[in-house]
């Protein structure tokens, strides 16, 4: 990432789950690292682990739908009732900023999404649905 700034609160920590700015090029760094496993350029940025350690659901996500930083589509079991996106392959996972902001990492697919607009309210934007559309110009 080359533009990415992070600020901190206003005690001086550094949250981590805000106050990160960056072009929408870089999240998609930022997503592609994930997707490689930790590793860019032949090299790895992460410990060995970390990756499926995030995108593993947390014991208090009953419905396994968060595991450390990354928000998932696993489901609780598999079940595709109570995944977030039911339409989109649970192994999807995504980090969520404001207004809809949307970095989606799908491994199967070998695919990073960005979604950089500032949309208010979910009958407005929907992010199955535009999972959905970009899956569907890539057959």
């Amino acid at each position: 990432m080359t533009t990415a700034i992070l600020e901190a609160d206003p005690s001086g920590t550094f949250v981590g789950s805000s106050y990160a700015f960056a072009t929408p090029r870089d999240w998609a760094r930022f997503g592609l690292l994930f997707l490689q496993d930790g590793i860019w350029g032949g090299e790895r940025l992460l410990p060995e682990g970390w990756v499926a350690y995030t995108t593993t659901p947390a014991s208090r996500a009953p419905k396994g739908e968060y595991g450390a930083l990354f928000w998932l589509n696993a489901g609780a079991e598999q079940a595709a009732q109570n995944r977030r996106w039911p339409a989109i392959s649970p192994d999807a996972y995504s980090a969520e900023g404001y207004q809809y902001q949307r970095i989606i990492i799908i491994p199967s697919k070998k695919l990073v999404l960005v979604r950089f607009g500032a949309t208010s309210g979910h009958d407005v934007w929907n992010t199955e649905t535009f999972i959905s559309e970009v899956l569907a110009a890539f057959p």
